[in-house]
């Protein structure tokens, strides 16, 4: 497959003058593919890559783990642009190994995303854009000292000739005047080939003539005038440029083999085997067992839960009828097993399998500490304007400005009422220091019977004023209050999660926010020492659910797979299912340390063996509901 697909990228490629060996860069992308896919990792590329897809995956859980899965962002990152920090953060020797990983990291994207390599994708990866905006700017800059060259031969000021087919248009005489051709075109024969686009040569042919034009009228000005035109030139030639980039990306869409998988058959065949069950009654319990079981087999060894389609199925099919038999069991006789079985499993969906899973503290990995993944996560965790810490912190300023704001409007009223009393003589004086106090006028008329209209005009809008305010701030403080908690909340599970080197930054980064950015809160220091960081000497293991590992999310849907059909079928249609889920609940408890999480469906899972305490619920719900099923079959004698 890979001499076929090189052969075709000869074939169809017209690169003979690239100085972008792009079927050195093909051929070295198809190796990279190769490599990758058979796990046996040599090229340095790779294992950066394999090693920074394992900081991917625990950026990514830590960030759901802390900040929790809803991103309030308006623009979320895609995943080419977190694979694009791989990209950028690797020395390349050459442009055709900095090409192979772009087109590497194009494949691995739509890889973790289980759609197919086409040419829109590559296009919109973020790496394979980084490598043609650099490669643009390159040669955009050297195409001006190009056509300027160009442009000097064909005007008779040069005798050494750019590597095209050209002839000598004009002759012109200039003295005090000498042209030097370029000697540091890197991508000279890219030039070339970019020259042979038809719109190219039309704006060159009316650049030429513009430099003649000027030229005759002022020569002591020609290199301005050879420049600025070539310049001009320089600027088209993005287009075809933009042409090279699209023609590559699609011929990296014809030569990337598919990626096939089968398993979709089997619903076929599933299919043809109910529809023969429905014609011959003899055998419709053991095709149907033979259905279950192969459908038990393929969720234990080879089931995907990263899928986005077939997970959704299962959940949807399975949840949705375990719903349906809990709503059922009201009208059945004999229950108490049921609900039995009913308790067992939600008992074993609620509870962790890991409670403490000190594998997955992010003080054990010092590579991620060190990682760019790693200064992402902090941006997106309190460092970014959108960040949750941010975002509450900008509230809690909101609030306390507005506070102020209203306040002092306050004060200037009473000021101002104070100011006209002096005025009508009422207060005399007023003393604003340690020993302040005002002093009146007893014999004003304000204070008789008839300044009674007067008092409440004067005092009326202030008492208004007051109201409102009060009201206002009382709000105020109830809404402060709520960002406060739930700042404090956050902040208190992003330090129980964090390691000591996060740990401080996040301190370091809230007095900074505090004493510097918002001064206004910094009150908030002493109560985020004393409730956050006094108590984050020793931080908490993450727990695993059991729908985060691969195995335990497997038995508990055969679980509940052979749950649904005992309790809606033939119970003979269980035995088979009943068989599988009793060996690989046993497979699964003693295989309990090794760990395969999920994190999400773009993300690879993260690999990795606990020593931590493994909560055996599931693998005994499993083991239990198999084997009452087991036992009712036989005493009853419906094997028979």
């Amino acid at each position: 497959m890979l001499r076929k697909a090189l052969l075709l990228v000869f074939l169809i490629l017209p690169l003979t003058y690239s100085a972008l060996q792009l079927p050195d860069a093909l051929n070295l992308y198809f190796e990279l593919v190769r490599e990758y896919e058979s796990g046996s990792i040599q090229n340095p590329f790779l294992i950066r890559t394999v090693e920074s897809l394992e900081h991917f995956a625990l950026y990514r859980y830590y960030r759901f783990l802390i900040a929790g899965s809803v991103d309030k962002r308006e623009a979320t990152p895609d995943l080419g642009y977190y694979l694009s920090l791989i990209y950028s953060s690797y020395n390349y020797q050459t442009e055709e190994e900095q090409l192979a990983a772009a087109l590497f990291l194009s494949y691995l994207s739509s890889r973790l995303a289980k759609t197919r390599l086409t040419s829109d994708h590559v296009m919109k990866d973020a790496s394979f854009i980084d490598f043609f905006t650099r490669y643009r700017d390159v040669v955009s800059r050297e195409a001006r000292s190009f056509f300027a060259w160009i442009i000097a031969y064909q005007i008779g000021l040069t005798e050494e000739k750019p590597p095209l087919d050209l002839v000598q248009s004009y002759q012109l005489e200039i003295s005090n005047y000498s042209f030097s051709p370029p000697t540091d075109l890197k991508h000279l024969a890219d030039l070339t080939t970019f020259y042979s686009d038809p719109n190219i040569q039309t704006i060159l042919t009316q650049a030429l003539e513009r430099v003649v034009e000027n030229a005759r009228k002022d020569p002591a000005r020609i290199a301005a005038h050879i420049n600025r035109e070539a310049a001009f030139v320089a600027r088209d030639i993005v287009k075809p440029i933009t042409n090279f980039q699209s023609h590559v990306a699609q011929t990296v869409q014809k030569i990337t083999p598919i990626a096939k998988s089968y398993w979709w058959l089997r619903f076929m065949v599933y299919v043809f085997v109910l529809l023969v069950a429905m014609k011959f009654t003899k055998v419709r319990t053991l095709l149907l067992n033979f259905v279950l079981v192969f459908e038990s087999i393929y969720l234990f060894f080879f089931f995907d839960p990263t899928s986005r389609y077939e997970s959704l199925a299962y959940g949807l099919v399975l949840v949705l009828g375990f719903a349906f038999a809990i709503l059922r069991l009201v009208k059945r006789r004999s229950k108490w097993l049921d609900i039995l079985y009913i308790s067992l499993i939600v008992l074993a969906a609620i509870f962790p399998l890991v409670p403490k899973c000190e594998e997955l503290s992010m003080e054990k990995h010092e590579g991620f500490l060190q990682s760019r993944f790693y200064d992402l996560l902090k941006r997106e965790l309190y460092v970014d304007e959108l960040a949750p810490v941010s975002q509450y912190v900008r509230r809690l300023s909101s609030t306390m400005y507005t506070s102020m704001e209203d306040t002092k409007a306050v004060i200037s009223d009473f000021v101002e009422v104070l100011a006209q009393l002096n005025s009508h003589g009422v207060v005399t004086e007023i003393l604003l220091s340690s020993n302040y106090g005002a002093f009146f006028n007893d014999f004003s008329g304000f204070f008789n019977h008839s300044g009674t209209k007067s008092r409440i005009d004067t005092f009326q809008p202030l008492s208004n004023t007051l109201r409102f305010y009060l009201l206002d701030e009382r709000s105020r403080m109830k809404n402060f209050e709520r960002n406060l908690d739930s700042l404090l909340r956050y902040s208190e599970r992003l330090v129980e999660y964090s390691a000591p080197k996060l740990r401080q930054e996040f301190k370091q980064h809230i007095e900074g926010l505090f004493s510097t950015k918002y001064p206004i809160l910094s009150d908030l220091r002493s109560t985020f020492e004393k409730r956050i960081f006094q108590n984050s000497m020793q931080a908490s293991a993450p727990y695993v659910r059991i729908f985060n590992n691969k195995n335990s999310l497997s038995i508990f849907l055969i679980t509940i797979l052979v749950f649904l059909t005992s309790f809606f079928l033939n119970p003979k249609i269980s035995l088979g299912p009943s068989i599988v889920l009793l060996i690989v609940s046993a497979l699964g408890w003693l295989n309990a340390r090794n760990l395969m999480l999920i994190v999400e469906q773009t993300s690879p899972m993260i690999t990795l063996q606990t020593s931590s305490l493994v909560n055996p619920l599931i693998f005994l719900t499993a083991m239990f509901v198999a084997s009452v099923n087991l036992l009712k079959l036989f005493r009853k004698g419906e094997l028979r």
